[in-house]
């Protein structure tokens, strides 16, 4: 998978906010350590500087006894400066067994939650790079103010992970920010009466001498912040969907009947969203609904997850899975350049699964934001959608906020242009990251009916929250 302008261009700024040289675009002339952070001021300590990341290849097998995943991560980057030195973010209870680059052993330290590595050479401007990490160790989730655990989780008799927003650096080296995306492809080794499902598609499933092997591709490119791993008693079904694109959903045997009427309308959402949107920009999507999962629901890159105990047989939460495929737009595809812009994939999302309940017969668009904007009628107001602060990122506010805005946008704009707002949107920023200040920056390129300016400066920039058009 190539790596877009946009993202290349963010790196260097990463790189020039570090200070790490005064060469062209901030590029230093001479060899130098990358920054070991991303510098995002949420989150400061995680992901790196000095690099960008093409791919992940993680090939691990996991011990249902002791809860031990051992293995390699082969990571290639690509790095914008001549370096000298450079960093992953990766467990300080994970053990590093070695370090090689270009197939060549390299020195390495791990120190608190980062694993630095002293390559052989220097690595060269623009010449692609591959890391091969071997590591071993017992993963454990990471607690996040206002977010909650994160990261490799024991559930039930198996494991879930859900990585945002620091989670994957629990269970393999990487650069944890959602900037830097990569292609994956993700292999797990568990015993054979378990079921793997991962990021992507499955091309493959071996047996081993000790349990059965899963292998999971996805050209993404992805944040590591949507990658998961779900080891378990399930059952995967796959089917054609709309476009090719493959349906793949994952459930305890036991609620089989409810899954396959609960789940059963995705083909459906996928051709209404890309009528809305844009073609869905993956391959393949589905469900994991599983016991003892983590959190309610999360939208990770190509499946959604979401607790068993939401599956009824009578789609009672279809507002979920919905959410979790908007996502795929708005968050996976177009992901956020820092933390501080997680509206454009929450709040997206949102008002996504308003748009399929009125396409679905359901309650309008309209009527879910005048009960959103009364539930935020009954909260504090002390926060900007633009910058809600690290604590607040899962916030529902933040996300019924932004979709009362988007709706804001829509009554003002009409129906023809505001979904054209969203394709040009999707379009644009396809497979990139985007930033609050895009998304406002388009509006008047796409609507010149009116300017919209003051209402976008109080809805994203102010703290107050305005009134939907027609609402008191």
């Amino acid at each position: 998978m190539g790596i877009s302008r946009r993202s290349f261009m963010a790196a260097l700024g990463v790189l020039g906010a570090a200070g790490c040289g005064s060469g062209l675009a901030g590029v230093p002339a001479q060899s130098m350590d990358a920054a070991a952070t991303s510098l995002d001021p949420y989150f400061p300590g995680y992901g790196s500087g000095g690099y960008l990341v093409n791919h992940y290849a993680l090939d691990l097998s996991y011990s249902r006894t002791v809860g031990v995943i051992a293995g390699t991560a082969s990571v290639r980057i690509l790095p914008f400066a001549a370096l000298s030195g450079l960093s992953l973010d990766l467990a300080a209870n994970m053990t590093v067994l070695s370090v090689k680059v270009d197939g060549a052993a390299a020195t390495f330290e791990q120190q608190s939650d980062k694993l630095h590595i002293r390559p052989p050479h220097v690595l060269r401007n623009g010449r692609m790079t591959v890391l091969e990490i071997a590591y071993t160790g017992m993963p454990q989730a990471v607690s996040v103010a206002g977010v909650g655990d994160v990261g490799w989780q024991p559930v039930g008799g198996g494991v879930g992970v859900v990585a945002l927003p620091i989670g994957a650096f629990t269970w393999f080296p990487c650069a944890d920010h959602p900037s830097l995306k990569a292609a994956y492809e993700i292999s797990v080794t568990a015993p054979s009466d378990q079921t793997v499902v991962a990021n992507g598609r499955l091309v493959a499933k071996t047996p081993q001498n000790f349990g059965t092997k899963w292998t999971y591709r996805h050209d993404g490119p992805m944040a590591t912040c949507l990658t998961t791993v779900q080891i378990g008693d399930f059952t995967v079904d796959t089917s054609n969907g709309p476009n090719g694109i493959q349906l793949r959903n994952a459930y305890p045997q036991h609620l089989a009947e409810s899954a396959a009427y609960d789940l059963g309308r995705q083909g459906q959402m996928l051709t209404t969203f890309a009528g809305l949107f844009g073609p869905y920009p993956f391959d393949v999507f589905g469900t994991a609904a599983l016991d003892g999962l983590p959190v309610q629901h999360f939208g990770a890159q190509t499946l959604g997850l979401m607790q068993g105990a939401l599956l009824d047989g009578k789609r009672s939460h279809e507002d979920v899975v919905a959410r979790n495929l908007a996502h795929q737009w708005f968050g996976a595809s177009v992901s956020v350049a820092s933390w501080r812009d997680i509206w454009l994939s929450s709040a997206f999302a949102t008002y996504g699964s308003w748009l399929w309940s009125e396409k679905s017969g359901r309650s309008s668009a309209d009527s879910l934001a005048r009960a959103a904007m009364a539930q935020l009628r009954t909260s504090a107001q002390n926060f900007v959608l633009a910058d809600p602060g690290a604590q607040r990122i899962l916030d529902p506010r933040v996300e019924l906020r932004g979709a009362c805005f988007l709706h804001t946008l829509r009554l003002n704009m009409g129906d023809t242009t505001f979904f054209e707002l969203l394709r040009v949107w999707c379009n644009r920023n396809q497979s990139t990251t985007a930033q609050t200040g895009d998304f406002t920056g388009l509006v008047p390129n796409v609507y010149s009916g009116q300017d919209l300016t003051d209402l976008m400066t109080a809805w994203v920039f102010r703290a107050p929250l305005p009134d939907l058009p027609g609402h008191q």
